[in-house]
């Protein structure tokens, strides 16, 4: 008999707080790690194949075996969307196998359920892709036998997602599902060196968040190239747009650092006029019509608030600095059209736990 290997891996979302198209331009981002988790089991199989299941996609089991290069050769038939949606698994497997070596077949099971709204199934913008890249690529290098620090993790998954993506984004989910907790983030100056600027820090005692789902999700790629476009037509304005912005993100991560809430909040509310401006001049609707609804609920509580991430519909953050407010604003929020996310701030990032029975 052989020795069976059970790999169990779980990382956590993203939530930008701050910083959302600046970052994009080398400002810091403000991003917590949040309790909606990318949850992977790798076990051991007695042979070269793969099986890959995710359940709560409804893609039905598929068995494969890589070859040399690390390219998926389907036991059966498999339909064009399928292996659309198996897009990410594969190509972070192709990585993996291009970067460590070969690996030994096995069944993997993928768990993105929380990243999804439970009655619309509906998708939240919470960095999954993200989540899943960090699981999967933590977990392929456990099972093989190969450490990797936390510093490495980060670049390797960074170089990973991109593989998988394309070179687009900024890494700053990536950062987030690794490293856990709050954090100020700002891309490599370098893009052949991943080297991004992560710094963990503490909350202010008396800032209080509530995150709103505003009803439907968005493409974050299409929204970029909306704003890459606009600064390609118009260099000068948007240079202008988001130098402004990038200030703001430094001036809010050290309100934030420095435990200033009401100097953060006042940034927080000057950001979401920056973002309606964005949103504006490159014809997206970063602050779209429910955003504008939200923040008018939150106003009239005495609160602040801006989209999180790249806009549109998904969600929203209340904040202010007081509890009675925060309270106010949950009421409100129940009594509307929109919901209330639950989401906290997740401490830890990747966490891995492996069980080897000896055959």
């Amino acid at each position: 008999m052989m020795d069976q290997t059970t790999i169990n891996v779980k990382s956590p979302g993203k939530l930008i707080l701050l910083g959302e198209y600046a970052v994009l331009e080398k400002a810091p981002a403000l991003v917590a790690a949040v309790n909606r988790h990318c949850k992977v089991r790798i076990e051991s199989l007695y042979n070269s194949t793969f099986q890959v299941r995710t359940p709560n996609l409804n893609i039905p089991e598929i068995q494969f075996i890589l070859d040399q290069d690390g390219d998926a050769h389907f036991r059966t038939n498999v339909d064009s969307k399928t292996q659309e949606q198996l897009h990410f698994v594969l190509a972070i497997l192709k990585y993996v196998s291009q970067k460590a070596g070969k690996i030994p077949g096995a069944s993997i099971s993928i768990d993105t359920t929380s990243f999804y709204h439970r009655v619309t199934g509906n998708k939240f913008g919470l960095g999954s892709s993200a989540a899943l890249t960090v699981s999967l690529l933590s977990g392929l290098m456990e099972y093989i036998g190969k450490n990797i620090s936390d510093e490495d993790l980060y670049r390797e998954a960074f170089l990973a997602h991109r593989f998988a993506q394309g070179k687009m984004g900024s890494g700053v989910d990536i950062a987030a599902s690794a490293t856990g907790g709050i954090i100020s983030y700002s891309m490599p100056e370098n893009a052949n060196r991943l080297n991004g600027n992560i710094q963990k820090i503490g909350r202010p005692d008396n800032l209080y968040m509530e995150c709103i789902w505003a009803g439907y999700a968005v493409s974050t790629r299409n929204f970029v190239r909306n704003v890459h476009t606009y600064k390609n037509e118009h260099p000068k304005d948007y240079d202008k747009l988001l130098d402004t912005m990038g200030m703001l993100s430094k001036e809010g991560v050290k309100a934030f650092a420095g435990n200033d809430t009401d100097a953060f909040l006042n940034i927080i509310s000057d950001f979401f006029e920056c973002e309606r401006e964005l949103g504006l001049r490159s014809g997206t609707e970063i602050v779209s019509d429910v955003h504008e609804e939200i923040n008018s609920i939150v106003k009239a509580q005495g609160g602040t608030y801006k989209p999180s991430g790249a806009g549109g519909g998904d969600i929203g953050i209340a904040f202010c600095n007081n509890p009675d407010c925060i309270e106010k604003i949950r009421r409100a929020i129940k009594e509307s059209m929109f919901d209330l996310m639950n989401l906290e701030v997740q401490p830890k990032g990747v966490q891995i736990s492996a069980r080897k029975e000896i055959g």
